[in-house]
């Protein structure tokens, strides 16, 4: 069969006045055709292995484009609550604890009734010293009334002015230690803590009851003697507590001017008003205090910067000469830290993509793939 399409194909040819040459001549150039299509696709397909090894062989990063912006240094300490209104009360005199009018977790108001102790000594001597008063009251006027008429001597006069004076001393000493007896709430607030019961002793040594006002607290830390020139009464800070959720912020209200020789600290104070009462004296604080502000620095993550025996360096995403991206080392001085950001105050400037994920992996002359 192909010996007779041949021959038809030659006869054709011959027909149409085309000689054997010219037919090969034609074969030729067809084939030539087809070599010329197929290196063609052959260097496509080389092209596109390249591609593919060269960005199978870039390491991907992720950059950030260095601008000036805020920054901001901060300090943290450690403070202690304490209770602005905080006592622990006693009697003024001994006696036995007669009633408590109280329980604990009470609120009560200032002037309340706490506490009373056994005052039926006292109490009787009021009754008497009230009649010894009554008596001698009266026996002052009507010898009084004589006297303004001129009718008995100086001498009676006096003495029962005298005698009604001291009933009246006497009466009012009694009535004080009957108030010395009881115990009232020095101001307004909670009945945190009984010491004793209804019987015991108490006395002015021994404390009675534990009251505490919530309301309003006050945060003491000690901060070293570094800060004492950037740190000021009137300063804005953040306080936070491990046990609650949201940050407080109030201010300074007074820097010591004395430095603790032992510790090398100086002492500040904050004042809280405790909304809700979620905060309790003797909770421990963590205050953040800013002590430094930049306007205008260039701000990088801390991590990113090592450093060898020339300096401190990190790695920027540059163009070469052949128009490739690629990573170049930079030599930086950096500037104070602050929440795992540090500041670069040389090496740097305005534009520069610093590699800030994927920076272990290259080095000088790394082709990069920014995701």
């Amino acid at each position: 069969m192909k010996t007779v399409a041949k021959i038809l194909v030659v006869l054709l040819l011959v027909s149409c006045g085309m000689s054997k040459d010219q037919m090969i001549k034609k074969q030729i150039e067809s084939k030539k055709s087809k070599i010329s299509q197929l290196e063609e696709q052959i260097a496509g397909l080389e092209k596109q292995l390249t591609d593919t090894i060269e960005e199978r062989n870039r390491i991907a990063v992720r950059v950030k484009e260095i601008k000036p912006e805020e920054f901001k240094h901060y300090i943290i300490v450690f403070g202690n609550v304490e209770a602005d209104q905080y006592a622990r009360i006693s009697p003024e005199m001994n006696g036995l604890v007669r009633t408590i009018y109280v329980r604990e977790g009470q609120h009560v108001n200032k002037g309340d009734l706490l506490v009373t102790l056994n005052t039926e000594t006292t109490q009787s001597g009021i009754s008497e010293a009230r009649t010894g008063l009554e008596l001698a009251t009266t026996t002052y006027e009507k010898i009084k009334n004589l006297w303004d008429q001129g009718i008995g001597s100086e001498i009676q006069y006096l003495q029962a002015k005298t005698q009604k004076e001291a009933a009246e001393a006497r009466l009012e000493m009694l009535e004080a230690q009957l108030r010395m007896s009881q115990i009232r709430a020095p101001f307004s607030g909670i009945v945190d803590k009984i010491y004793l019961k209804e019987g015991d002793m108490a006395g002015p040594m021994v404390p009675v009851i534990e009251f505490v006002n919530l309301s309003k607290l006050t945060i003491k830390a000690d901060v070293s003697e570094t800060y004492i020139g950037s740190i000021h009464a009137g300063e804005k800070v953040d306080v936070s507590f491990a046990s609650l959720p949201d940050k407080i912020n109030t201010s300074i209200v007074r820097t010591s001017e004395v430095i603790n020789p032992t510790s090398r600290t100086f002492r500040i104070e904050l004042n809280l008003t405790n909304h809700g009462g979620k905060i309790r004296p003797n909770m421990i604080s963590s205050i953040q205090i800013n002590d430094y502000t930049s306007k205008e620095a260039f701000i990088v993550p801390s991590i990113v910067i090592k450093r060898d025996i020339t300096g401190d360096y990190l790695y920027v995403a540059s163009v070469n000469e052949q128009n490739e991206l690629v990573a170049m080392k930079k030599y930086v001085e950096r500037g104070i830290s602050s929440e795992g950001n540090t500041m670069v105050i040389k090496g740097l400037k305005d534009g520069d993509r610093v590699i800030v994920a994927g920076y272990s992996l290259v080095s000088t002359g790394s082709y990069l793939a920014i995701k």
